[in-house]
């Protein structure tokens, strides 16, 4: 069963299963327990001292504290890879249903620097930010009831007063941490967003700036992500310090205030320096913990932020409708980055020319009718039946899209082409590449639709992703066709070839072009121009 994490509703995401948070709070009891017999045995230990007793019963409790926190431990490790589990399952749920428009450079930095350090450090939470969360504080405040044992209340008073000191040290050195560390987290998403935009058009920027040049931005942005962190590690120089004047002050006033008050005999003197000193040796860990605990916290909030993206309503499978045939109508359609309302009436096995300057809202139009977003004012049917009144797959089931710049994955032809139909035969993957106008891709390798293609389609040219993004549109055999600039990289004999091919499909064609129009023969063609403020639409059929 999947895990999925997310309702239906953008807000009552919830981040973790059911499941997932009793294990965090069996876990968290588990803590807190490990603390209780570690303060226990040490309790044991000083009324030993004391007394003079059999150590017998400090060695039961401590086999106990070990047995317990070897336990908690191991289900905390695996309680931690369920958890990035999860996380990683709200994080493709989120990802799944989120508007394209959402994702923007920033957007996709954060969920590159999310995926890949973010939720793994969540990886670390029952095993260890748990222990220092409820271990290291519940430790202190078990053993003041050990000292009260020992030497009574007046004695754990003193002890009290002098943690809680140390703790306010702790309290600040944190708080100066935290105001450091969040720089630095705002710079990593900076870094991670730059470079991912260097390694995706390295090749422009080193034809533009040149070898030096290419890097000039990413390389200034790493010197303020090397200077953040140079901060933050000196803010951590600076808590350390704190923290370790915070452990020595307990202990020494604890000396101290015995000295003053009342002399005592020289086996309590040991026996309460020894409860009092793992009373405050947790400190130290609590402080150092800062740093990762506010790593997830920035990981935590970008999570939210990245589950609350913005989503399409889509209907449930009972209220679900199905098209009759696959006929496009848009009545009064308008939206952001469209100039006019538009109206169209695409009849099934159409052919429809989109025209327009850039920025006249050619792409805006396909998104919208592929409902990638829903338009702002009018509706969008597809056989009768408007857009949002079908589920994600109906739609997609009816489109195939092809863009001017078409994603290749790292993997061979063959494995590019089958996304379009997974089930797909060889015989049939070789027939639409060769309908594609791949042939000669295929017979330059003896392993022809098995041979690789590079990172992300780096072995191919510009026209040859294209038409290996046209087979794996063809593949799919959808009833609508859409294609965004799909053959701007060929030449001219080649781009009138496929379009003769592309028009003797049974599909609708929607075809985005700056070029000939006259070689896709289209039945409707739509021109899309702006004038100022003012955006005009023309449609004639052909």
């Amino acid at each position: 069963m999947k895990r999925s994490l997310l309702n239906d509703s953008p807000s009552q995401h919830e981040l973790l299963s059911s499941f997932s948070r009793h294990r965090l709070i069996m876990i968290s009891v588990g803590w807190v327990l490990v603390a209780a017999l570690e303060a226990t045995t040490y309790t044991a230990l000083a009324w030993a001292i004391v007394f003079e007793q059999s150590p017998t019963i400090v060695l039961i409790f401590a086999g106990l504290s070990i047995g317990v926190t070897i336990g908690v431990s191991r289900a905390g490790y695996l309680c931690g890879a369920q958890l990035a589990g999860n996380l990683y399952d709200t994080l493709g749920d989120a990802l799944a249903r989120a508007k394209l428009s959402w994702f923007s450079a920033e957007h996709r930095a954060e969920v590159t620097l999310l995926a890949g350090q973010g939720i793994p450090g969540f990886m670390s939470i029952p095993a260890h930010q748990l222990q220092t969360l409820l271990h290291a504080p519940f430790i202190p405040l078990f053993l003041m009831v050990g000292i009260v044992v020992v030497a009574g209340w007046q004695v754990m008073l003193g002890a009290i007063v002098l943690l809680i000191a140390a703790l306010t040290m702790q309290y600040w050195a944190q708080k100066a941490l935290q105001k450091a560390d969040a720089q630095r987290h705002t710079h990593d998403r900076q870094t991670a967003q730059l470079t991912q935009e260097f390694s995706e058009n390295l090749q422009l920027l080193r034809t533009c700036a040149g070898p030096q040049g290419a890097s000039e931005r990413l390389e200034q942005q790493w010197t303020r992500q090397e200077q953040s962190v140079r901060q933050t590690h000196f803010s951590a120089s600076i808590m350390t310090f704190i923290s370790a004047l915070a452990s020595a002050l307990p202990l020494v006033g604890f000396a101290c205030y015995l000295t003053v008050t009342t002399p005592l005999e020289p086996a309590l003197w040991a026996a309460l320096l020894v409860l009092m000193t793992r009373a405050t040796a947790p400190l130290e860990a609590i402080a150092l913990a800062g740093l990762g605990l506010n790593d997830l916290r920035a990981s935590l909030k970008d999570l939210h932020v990245i589950a609350e993206a913005p989503t399409l309503n889509m209907p449930t499978a009972a209220a679900a409708q199905s098209p009759s045939g696959y006929a496009i109508t848009t009545e009064q359609v308008n939206h952001q980055g469209l100039h006019r309302a538009i109206n169209l009436t695409v009849d099934e096995g159409e052919r429809l020319v989109v025209t327009g300057a850039t920025g006249s809202g050619k792409s805006t139009l396909l998104e919208l009718l592929m409902r990638f977003d829903d338009p702002d004012h009018g509706r969008i049917t597809l056989g009768g039946v408007p857009l949002t009144q079908m589920t994600e797959q109906t739609i997609t089931h009816h489109m195939a899209y092809v863009g001017q710049d078409p994603i290749i994955f790292t993997g061979t032809l063959a494995d590019n082409i089958r996304i379009g139909h997974p089930q797909a035969s060889d015989h049939e993957i070789e027939r639409v590449a060769q309908s594609a106008a791949l042939g000669h891709l295929l017979a330059q390798d003896p392993l022809g639709i098995d041979q690789d293609v590079g990172y992300q389609g780096s072995a191919l040219s510009g026209g040859e992703r294209q038409r290996l993004a046209i087979a794996r549109a063809l593949i799919k055999q959808a009833s609508i066709l859409v294609l965004d600039e799909a053959t701007s990289a060929l030449d001219k004999t080649t781009e009138a070839q496929i379009a003769e091919m592309l028009r003797q499909q049974p599909s609708t064609l929607i075809i985005v072009t700056h070029g000939d129009a006259s070689i896709w023969h289209p039945t409707q063609t739509v021109s899309l121009s702006t004038s100022g403020d003012h955006g005009t639409s023309s449609e004639h059929r052909g």
